[in-house]
């Protein structure tokens, strides 16, 4: 049975995109790096664009759509979206180049089945044209991927209930935010309710939901100038073991880095 494998190839406002395969066939969460960037770290795990099933974008920001136009065109890749995300694509200014073809339009709480995989999109409150969170399926995996969140929702709630693979935003350090550099407007639009997850929403949100077969989370989309690894993954324990939530070494919990990380294999 292949084992289900995942990696972030980027993290943050400087580019996102995320892997999940096997060991003959993926997809990717989100395109907001160079296509060359992509298929470089793909083909170092082993994996060629021939074997990447669609592209499946979260909303039309331009740290998530930069390479869509490429994987689209250059290389031929179905890219999945809503169809107000795709129209914000063909808007976006910082796509260089547009998709004319391969488009595949889903809706939020339809389901896809690409290969050994089903994803489904979920609506969720971010500054978009559209924006959704992932839910992701494979063989005994459950996977939520829920990458920019203004504010968490009944279904992103009930998704981490679900799921023993978690990728949940932990954007800014509340402190860090308010002293730091960022002119009012901007601290405003990433506080409110269509703007960023806090690390302590993150850790509110997964200790209100945890569950047994929790046992994997990812912290992902860290501010460069307002968060650090160190003080995201400190911050969530500290609400887990607020909340008297137990785990042991069975449990990961891990941010990503901004950049590429290590390749993650799970077991069935």
């Amino acid at each position: 049975m292949d084992k289900l494998r995942f990696l972030s190839l980027g993290s943050g406002s400087s580019g996102n995109c995320y892997y999940f395969g096997n060991s003959v066939q993926g997809i990717l969460i989100d395109a907001g790096i160079a296509a060359r960037t992509v298929r470089k770290s793909l083909k170092e795990i082993g994996v060629d664009f021939s074997q990447i099933l669609g592209v499946f974008v979260s909303h039309d920001h331009i740290d998530h759509i930069k390479a869509v136009g490429a994987l689209g065109e250059r290389f031929n890749l179905p890219v999945y979206a809503t169809a107000k995300t795709h129209n914000g694509i063909n808007r976006c200014w910082g796509a260089a180049q547009k998709l004319n073809g391969n488009r595949r339009v889903l809706e939020p709480g339809e389901k896809v089945q690409v290969g050994d995989f089903s994803i489904s999109p979920y609506s969720v409150s971010h500054d978009a044209t559209e924006s959704v969170c992932f839910e992701l399926c494979y063989r005994s995996h459950h996977i939520l991927i829920a990458t920019d969140l203004g504010c968490t929702n009944e279904e992103v709630c009930s998704l981490i209930r679900q799921s023993d693979i978690v990728v949940l935003e932990a954007n800014y350090d509340e402190r860090m935010l308010k002293e730091g550099k960022y002119p009012y407007y901007l601290k405003q639009r990433i506080t409110s309710d269509t703007g960023h997850l806090c690390n302590t929403e993150t850790g509110r949100v997964l200790a209100e939901n945890w569950h047994p077969d929790l046992k994997y989370i990812y912290l992902c989309h860290l501010s460069k100038d307002n968060n650090n690894p160190e003080l995201a993954l400190q911050t969530v324990e500290t609400c887990l073991n607020e909340a008297g939530i137990t785990y042991g070494s069975d449990v990961t919990i891990e941010p990503l880095n901004r950049n590429l990380n290590e390749l993650v294999e799970f077991d069935d």
